[in-house]
């Protein structure tokens, strides 16, 4: 199996890759910047903000090393500028300096920028995003149709469906592969409507400078915590698992985060390329651990909170702080080797077709994998959900 790891703008990640990569598992990084005409899939207040200069010294890096490097373009959402004179020279503008910095591949979750790019820059294969929900075999073939090299197939749906996968396989015949360790509720009612929020929170010239709310982190953390099951019925692979997925025909796996420190990505990339861990298995998946976000100082952290989320005329500054300031990573360990087996009962069942309250599999697994201290769980439930009523409520949004 090969790896596609995401970068956080880090040279030392780069020759971290390196010296784990002993058998060429890893092929590929993946990243963008902060914010640019078209965003992506991530908020620019989490992500590093790298200069171009370093953009173009990192891209170079992992050239020296023989991995291909993959340039997010993956927004949901460009609020129809792609189809106006200015959004037109924007985007070329973009795709001519990624032209310049010799980037590999470019993915895309919109079928114009797809065709667009197949079009008028040839050279750049086109690798399609999760957040463009490919989860049928006839969905996959609109899109290898379009042109596309690369699909990655919307994990959130079909990460334990091996029939599915199966099926999708067998329709195309371009590269397929999976995000492992993104750690979202399967079936995320959130999913959609957080990809077109993130998106427009990356864009550089859009109205909303960056701005973005949590309200679909909320409701994910409040949905796991009221009921911790919820840490399994997740889109998450094991490393022990990829070798199911091979079989089965898809051709790489992609590694989260973009946010993070680079010994969580290096710990990542060590566990899935050697294909173990035994900890908790929620240390290498990004959402659920303690330790996501890389390490910036106080000032830094500051700056970003008021360049993206000072906007004292769209929103209660200060009920917004507050409620930033309340939130805390899980504290939750999910026992790897508790899971050993666990994926089996998927091989021939979709969960697609039944609910998950006449099925209980992943209940009476719970039990013995997961451990989470009750006080915390109660405190924190508390807290989100006075989270939650600050904005269904409008508190939020008024001063008075």
């Amino acid at each position: 199996m090969k790896f596609s790891v995401a970068t956080n703008w880090d040279d030392n990640l780069i020759r971290e890759i390196e010296s784990l990569n002993s058998e060429h598992k890893v092929t590929e990084v993946f990243g963008k910047l902060a914010n640019d005409f078209i965003g992506g899939g991530r908020p620019s207040l989490f992500l590093p903000h790298p200069s171009k200069s370093q953009v173009r010294r990192h891209i170079q890096e992992a050239h020296k090393y023989g991995l291909k490097f993959n340039y997010l373009l993956n927004a949901s959402c460009l609020d129809n500028q792609e189809f106006t004179i200015s959004g037109q020279r924007k985007i070329h503008k973009l795709l001519d300096w990624l032209t310049d910095l010799k980037v590999d591949v470019v993915t895309v979750s919109i079928p114009y920028l797809l065709q667009l790019i197949k079009r008028q820059y040839p050279h750049f294969k086109v690798c399609i995003s999760i957040l463009s929900q490919v989860n049928t075999p006839q969905r996959a073939k609109y899109w290898q149709d379009l042109g596309a090299d690369i699909i990655t197939l919307y994990s959130i749906d079909v990460n334990r469906d091996f029939p599915l996968l199966r099926a999708i396989r067998k329709r195309v015949n371009c590269e397929l592969q999976l995000i492992a360790n993104l750690g979202c509720l399967l079936n995320c009612p959130f999913h959609q409507y957080s990809g077109v929020i993130v998106s427009h929170a990356s864009q550089s010239k859009h109205k909303r400078r960056g701005f973005e709310f949590l309200y679909c982190l909320i409701n994910c953390r409040l949905f796991r915590l009221t009921d911790p099951v919820n840490f399994l019925r997740s889109d998450w692979i094991r490393p022990e698992d990829i070798r199911y997925y091979e079989e089965v025909g898809i051709d790489k796996i992609k590694l989260a985060e973009r946010v993070s420190a680079t010994e969580l990505i290096s710990q990542v990339v060590k566990a899935y390329t050697e294909g173990r861990y035994d900890g908790n298995l929620a240390d290498i998946i990004p959402a659920l651990s303690q330790r996501t976000l890389a390490r910036k100082s106080k000032r830094t952290i500051l700056i970003n909170s008021l360049r993206y989320l000072f906007h004292p005329f769209s929103v209660n500054i200060f009920r917004l702080f507050k409620l930033l300031r309340a939130l805390s990573p899980y504290n939750v360990y999910i026992d790897n080797r508790a899971l050993d087996g666990f994926l089996e009962h998927f091989f021939n069942e979709s969960c697609n077709g039944k609910s998950c309250q006449e099925c209980d599999y992943c209940s009476k697994i719970a039990k013995k994998a997961i451990k989470i201290d009750e006080d915390y769980r109660k405190r924190i439930i508390i807290q989100y959900k006075n989270m939650l009523d600050e904005l269904v409520s409008s508190k939020m949004f008024k001063y008075i």
